[in-house]
């Protein structure tokens, strides 16, 4: 199968495939068509780069068989809107007790598969929990790791304030979920190229997506914690062996809006 097809009634002959081509798979002589370097297309990351660099949609690579979409520079935004969606973004906390949508949520998860990643690596994975019920397991299997550190008096309960969590738990507050209605995982293996980064750039790409959607959303470090050490929430949560939580966001329509914007100090900076 080669690795990419051309439209040479649509070609420029540009070579703009060519020169942006992190790997530089393509070959490309003035006047001529594009062709796969004979060695290095093995190494394709299937980035996409070629396809979208392309002005006149003639590249088409075959792993990418549904084809590319053009760029809707309606939807370009400034950098002032930028500035304000992303300075007023907030970790919401308090949610409606209102489910939300599969289809909503499958969309913003689609989304993530744009993020950067580590030689366009992607290994990041999604565990999904719906509905308040079956969060509510989640975070009661959180509670039961916390329960046997707080009795042990590690030094993990010390550090992670456990025994408190544990009593607002056994008094009705879900300080672990916040009682939220969609709670959803960033899962990867322990190694890898840079399986963490991944995840966490990932886990921030939902967050912003789901802002721009409406909802309310807030990562959830508990969960993380005990996905990290307690078999039990593992095993709710399906991980294997190998497998990682390295994001998790609780995900909801928010109880309340945010009106204004706080300050924040001036960024460190130390310019070379």
């Amino acid at each position: 199968m080669p690795l990419f097809t051309i439209d040479a009634t649509r070609c420029n002959r540009d070579g703009l495939c060519a020169a942006d081509c992190p790997a530089g798979c393509i070959v490309f002589e003035k006047g001529g068509l594009p062709e796969p370097h004979h060695k290095k297309q093995a190494y394709c990351l299937n980035c996409g780069h070629c396809m979208a660099v392309c002005p006149s949609d003639a590249f088409r690579l075959e792993r990418f068989r549904n084809g590319s979409r053009p760029v809707d520079r309606a939807l370009d935004i400034s950098l002032d809107q930028a500035e304000q969606f992303l300075s007023a973004r907030r970790s919401v906390r308090a949610f409606r007790d209102e489910p939300v949508d599969r289809d909503l949520l499958a969309r913003l998860l689609a989304v993530t598969e744009y993020c950067p990643s580590g030689h366009n690596a992607r290994p990041t994975r999604w565990v999904v929990i719906e509905g308040r019920g079956k969060v509510a397991e989640a975070a009661g299997a959180v509670v039961a790791w916390m329960r046997a550190e707080a009795e042990a008096e590690s030094s993990l309960a010390g550090a992670l304030h456990l025994p408190g969590i544990v009593r607002a738990w056994d008094a009705g507050t879900d300080l672990i979920c916040r009682h939220a209605p969609a709670l959803a995982l960033a899962c990867g293996p322990r190694l890898g190229i840079m399986p963490r980064e991944d995840g966490v750039i990932a886990t921030a790409y939902l967050e912003l997506a789901a802002t721009a959607a409406g909802l309310g959303a807030c990562w959830c470090g508990y969960m993380m914690a005990a996905a990290a050490h307690a078999a039990g929430v593992r095993e709710f949560l399906g991980l294997a062996n190998g497998d990682v939580v390295y994001g998790a966001l609780m995900l909801g329509r928010p109880a309340r809006r945010y009106a204004a914007i706080p300050p924040r100090p001036e960024p460190s900076v130390r310019w070379l």
